[in-house]
């Protein structure tokens, strides 16, 4: 009996080992050597501890500081996910928390388009849907560098991207713009150049929202979504780029509030919250060995059924590994703490999470702390290198559609009168200075539209919001009366500086030219006066289907000489 149980300890103790040499997160003997001297050193409480990623804020008071110092010091948390908005500020509080932290806290940061997701007067790069436009991925590997480069200077370890929902409702609140397109191959490849651009340099990547955001037309901030496809569906089109990561190492899994029938018949439960999707698929059938963190506890895909403190253990005991923005550390980390004493939770679940997260913390350096510093610290987020590197993310995703008879790129400037009409809420001026450097266009304003015969070429440029990737896209119905008159008349060339999805109710078949630019950046503007006047080439193909157009359209263009 005594030489069964000693056989049974040393099988245990090697499928532990192998597990975690099998996890991406696994990187040498020494990490091993680490994690299981510090894990071997905390107690069963600041084992708990570790389970959780707490908010914290850079804009608010000494009251939510001493806060989260109460949390450092008392409940011994893992991590924080830092908010907005000051990057000093955020810098001066990271080294400060690391200092009171007895294990080095692990720090997130959503920072999808780089770390202006959540720090004011910092670089943004183009959202994911304007990547998704691009033929040269080795872009979207670069501005995985530059985010994990910027993610050093302030601080932080982990980035809660690539979002690799695969984007197919064009009424998708929430994913929309931060998704690759519709297309499951592309936004893997696409989203697995950026993970491997933050891990190659020593950024955590963590890709969401598992099993996939993409096809909703509810926000699971404020309500749960319903997922209604069937397994085969799933597997084909939400779950394949998970898969792609997961065969390339991604370091962690992002799990979505979402009502998944297909694999939990509980309709209030989430997938956060569900052990059918968070062991049972993702870590069973899919074979993910990295970190599986929640999505924000705080949201009301999981609030609206669930009491604070009781997501987080019912969170963990369905498989996760962090608790993401718990709203009740402390009740949380009890009902973990009894049932493992109860025995209806193991030890040895508690050691595979921990070791987890402590595996993700020597990943980062963090076994070697160096307080980081604020000199030069806006000059080095807004750094020229991802100046350049935004503008050729823009010249190469702008998107020609249509180009009846060749018009685009024109030419013949002598010989050609040539009339804009900019339409819509967004700015303009960039647009106006770059035609500026080849031609005079004439201006018109669309509130006295003149008689326009004179005109060889009508320019009508829709400009939408570029504050965030959540604004409508959608075109007012005046401005797609005039885009329609217009171009029944006249030779059209119609540039969207927006959402593709702006075309799924928009009227083009009078088109002559069509353009999509995809943001309403001063880049994307200069960009496109550079493709009509034949100075750039046109390279960018459509990253979703929407109206009559389908993934991969796009025509090129070449610059003359």
């Amino acid at each position: 009996m005594y030489r069964k149980s000693i056989i049974f300890i040393f099988s245990l103790i090697n499928t532990l080992i192998f597990a975690q040499q099998d996890s991406p997160l696994y990187l040498n003997e020494k990490q091993m050597a680490w994690v299981d001297s510090v894990y071997n050193s905390m107690s069963l409480n600041e084992k708990v501890g570790q389970l959780f990623m707490i908010a914290a804020y850079s804009n608010k008071d000494k009251t939510h500081e001493n806060q989260i110092e109460y949390l450092i010091k008392k409940e011994k948390i893992g991590g924080l996910i830092f908010m907005q908005d000051n990057a000093e500020k955020q810098v001066k509080l990271i080294n400060h928390y690391q200092e009171i932290s007895k294990v080095p806290l692990l720090i997130g940061m959503d920072a999808e388009w780089d770390v202006s997701m959540r720090l004011k007067d910092t670089n943004r790069f183009p959202w994911a849907m304007t990547m998704g436009a691009l033929q040269k991925n080795d872009l979207i590997y670069e501005t995985g560098e530059k985010i994990a480069e910027h993610l050093h200077l302030v601080g932080a370890h982990f980035n809660f991207a690539p979002d690799i929902d695969v984007n197919v409702n064009p009424n998708n609140p929430i994913i929309g713009n931060r998704s690759f397109g519709s297309d499951a191959q592309k936004v893997a490849e696409k989203g697995l150049c950026y993970m491997q651009g933050m891990q190659d340099n020593q950024v955590l990547s963590s890709a969401k929202h598992f099993p996939g955001h993409g096809d909703t037309d509810q926000d699971s901030h404020k309500t749960l979504p319903t997922i209604t496809h069937s397994k085969e569906r799933l597997n084909k089109v939400e779950l394949a780029p998970f898969k792609t990561l997961i065969d390339n190492g991604v370091t962690a899994i992002m799990v979505a509030h979402l009502n998944v029938p297909a694999y939990e018949k509980d309709p209030k439960k989430p997938a956060s919250l569900s052990k059918n999707i968070v062991t049972n698929l993702l870590k069973k059938e899919l074979g993910f060995k990295g970190i599986i963190i929640t999505d924000a506890l705080n949201m009301s895909g999981v609030t609206k059924n669930y009491p604070n403190g009781e997501s987080d253990y019912i969170a963990f005991e369905a498989g996760n590994d962090i608790l993401l923005f718990s709203q009740a550390v402390n009740k949380g980390k009890q009902k973990i703490i009894d049932a493992i004493k109860s025995k209806k939770i193991s030890e040895k679940r508690l050691e595979e999470s921990v070791k987890k997260i402590l595996m993700a913390k020597y990943y980062a350096g963090l076994n070697n702390l160096e307080p980081k510093t604020t000199k030069s610290l806006i000059e080095n987020l807004n750094d020229e290198a991802s100046k350049d590197l935004t503008f050729k993310i823009f010249a190469n995703a702008v998107t020609l559609l249509k180009n009846e008879n060749n018009l685009l790129p024109i030419d013949d400037l002598a010989n050609n009168k040539l009339a804009w009409l900019p339409l819509e809420e967004g700015e303009h001026q960039a647009l106006k200075e770059s035609f500026g450097k080849y031609t005079n266009v004439d201006l018109i304003d669309e509130n006295k539209i003149p008689n326009l015969d004179k005109y060889n070429t009508i320019f009508i440029t829709i400009h939408k919001s570029n504050e965030t990737p959540y604004k409508s896209y959608e075109i007012s119905e005046k401005s797609k009366k005039i885009i329609q008159d217009l171009s029944e008349k006249h030779n059209v060339v119609l540039v969207i500086f927006g959402s593709p999805y702006a075309l799924k109710d928009l009227d083009t078949k009078n088109i002559k030219s069509l353009i999509v630019a995809y943001q309403n950046h001063e880049d994307a503007q200069d960009a496109t006066a550079g493709i009509i006047f034949g100075n750039l080439e046109a390279h960018g193909r459509l990253p979703v289907d929407v109206a009559e157009y389908k993934s991969g359209d796009g025509v090129s263009t070449r610059v003359y000489k």
